[in-house]
């Protein structure tokens, strides 16, 4: 008897695990972008990646109010204010990425998507406009070099370098 007891006990608990795990566990969505599959957070996102560009030696200042008074204010369901759901408060680099389903348009957590909101050119061969025909654009994330450029999906707490030299 004692030993049918405990199993039931087991069972149960088994079951209540699993079902947490079902309800709560899973909190990303299986999405398809830029011919990759990708993991993407369900539900709100707050986020802060800090941005660094040098260009020539020289750090380009990152205005502040992108995305709710400089650039465009675009997919504002998604921040669920005024602003889009990738802007700046101050001109520090800090980007805030505040989305309340990321998963809905996950393309709002790209470096790109950061720059469209903000009106300027970014992609692997140009920053604003100086391209690659003359000069080496770099990009590093944490770090590391980074080669995804536009395409890259930010995380809370990345450090993005790009660096821009004319030849």
């Amino acid at each position: 008897m004692k030993r049918k007891n405990i199993f039931i006990v087991v069972i149960v608990f088994i079951f209540i695990i699993a079902s947490f795990y079902i309800i709560f566990g899973n909190n990303n969505e299986r999405i398809i972008m830029n011919g990759k599959e990708l993991s993407i957070q369900k539900g709100n996102t707050h986020w802060h990646p800090a941005l660094k560009i040098v260009i020539d030696g020289e750090t380009v200042l990152i205005p502040d109010d992108i995305g709710y008074g400089t650039g465009r204010t675009i997919d504002t369901h998604l921040s669920g204010m005024r602003m889009s759901p990738i802007h700046t408060h101050e001109s520090d680099g800090t980007i805030h990425i505040e989305n309340l389903n990321p998963a809905e348009k996950p393309e709002t957590l790209t470096l790109g998507y950061f720059f469209y909101v903000w009106n300027e050119t970014f992609s692997a061969t140009c920053i604003f406009d100086y391209c690659t025909d003359n000069g080496d654009l770099k990009m590093f994330v944490n770090g590391k070099d980074n080669n995804e450029f536009g395409n890259y999906i930010m995380h809370d707490g990345d450090d993005i370098l790009i660096q821009y030299t004319k030849n």
